[in-house]
């Protein structure tokens, strides 16, 4: 079972590693570099070449080709795990075209930036395509389609901008995404359903490739061609996950996992809108609001201000898990601990900005 589980991660993770190193190299010769002072939020004292999103994609594909020519977990005569952990979860296809999309969306933004708009735009097009098509629905609302594909597309247009706006800073973007998603991986083995629970470790293992060149000081970014379809992939996890199976005992608080999986990401857009908002400024305009430079302005490195972000992200990821099965009281208290982390971290932050 190991094997059949792991083999397409590790793929996933090899091809990762040496398809984001070619494309490093490619981005150099062609000049396709993200050159600093470009846009206000960037940080970067030099040209940082571009690349790591086609590097994931690469990657992405050819875990996902592994785990197609494996044979499927919970079939075959000698049934890798039981049949009740079969899920279906219909064809796969929407949801790659979708990403898909959104990667070439964010390829030609890197090449030659889009208004926000426009891709915004995309979001939402490819979100009210691949919703319906791969039947992601808000299980709460079942019973009202409008409500059940509706908020569904909301949530995935907000997640995909979020994360895209997440990446700012070295490391960031992949690190917060890969404590999502090994949530995302926990929920579906929880739930019996190891095969998406292999889908998702293979997105981690193109990601973990990516970061070894991307983790501070970066020797490559992902740009939009990566965070675009990277919080897409993330927003369509946690509604593929059933957090709260019906046959359980658990808190109905549970429904309430996708958003501590995304907190963190959510966070810092809502932080950044509303300051531009009291700013007067276009709420599309970048500046340096965002999370990692708000903690660089209390004098953490790039790599303490990573470190500390992810350690958030841990602690919002460990407290959703326990929404599954812990009774009502219990899920106020991890709710009420997530708030205080996000208290205390506006308090540090605002810190600065005072003096």
């Amino acid at each position: 079972m190991f094997d059949v589980l792991l083999l397409p991660v590790l793929v996933a993770c090899v091809v990762s590693f040496a398809a984001t190193r070619l494309c490093i190299a490619l981005a150099v010769r062609l000049r396709f570099l993200d050159r600093p002072g470009t846009e206000a939020h960037k940080l970067q004292a030099r040209a940082i070449p571009y690349g790591g999103g086609a590097g994931m994609a690469v990657a992405l594909a050819a875990g996902l080709a592994a785990a197609a020519w494996l044979p499927a977990l919970g079939a075959g005569p000698n049934h890798l795990v039981s049949d009740a952990a079969v899920v279906d979860h219909g064809s796969l296809l929407p949801v790659c075209l979708g990403a898909l999309a959104l990667f070439v969306v964010g390829l030609i933004d890197d090449l030659r930036p889009l208004p926000p708009r426009v891709k915004l735009a995309a979001q939402a097009l490819a979100a009210a395509v691949v919703v319906p098509l791969a039947d992601l629905g808000i299980d709460t609302f079942q019973h009202q389609p409008v409500l059940y594909y509706g908020v569904a597309w909301a949530w995935l247009v907000l997640v995909s901008n979020a994360y895209n706006l997440l990446d700012h800073a070295d490391g960031l973007c992949g690190s917060v995404a890969t404590v999502s998603l090994l949530a995302i991986f926990s929920g579906a083995l929880l739930s019996g359903d190891v095969e998406l629970a292999r889908l998702v470790l293979v997105m981690v293992g193109a990601i973990a490739g990516f970061l070894v060149w991307n983790l501070p000081p970066a020797r490559v970014y992902m740009g939009d061609a990566g965070s675009l379809p990277l919080g897409f992939l993330v927003g369509c996890g946690t509604l593929s996950v059933t957090f709260w199976p019906s046959g359980e005992s658990g808190s109905q608080l549970a429904v309430l996992t996708p958003l501590l999986l995304t907190a963190l990401p959510l966070f810092d857009t809502a932080t950044v809108v509303i300051k531009r908002l009291r700013r007067r400024v276009p709420i599309m305009k970048g500046d340096r609001n965002h999370i990692s430079h708000r903690l660089g302005r209390l004098g953490l490195t790039p790599r303490r201000s990573l470190l500390t972000v992810v350690a958030l992200q841990l602690a919002l990821a460990a407290g959703a898990l326990q929404l599954r099965t812990d009774d009502l009281l219990s899920g106020v208290v991890v709710l009420a601990q997530s708030a205080a982390i996000f208290v205390a971290v506006v308090f540090l932050e605002t810190t600065r900005d005072h003096e």
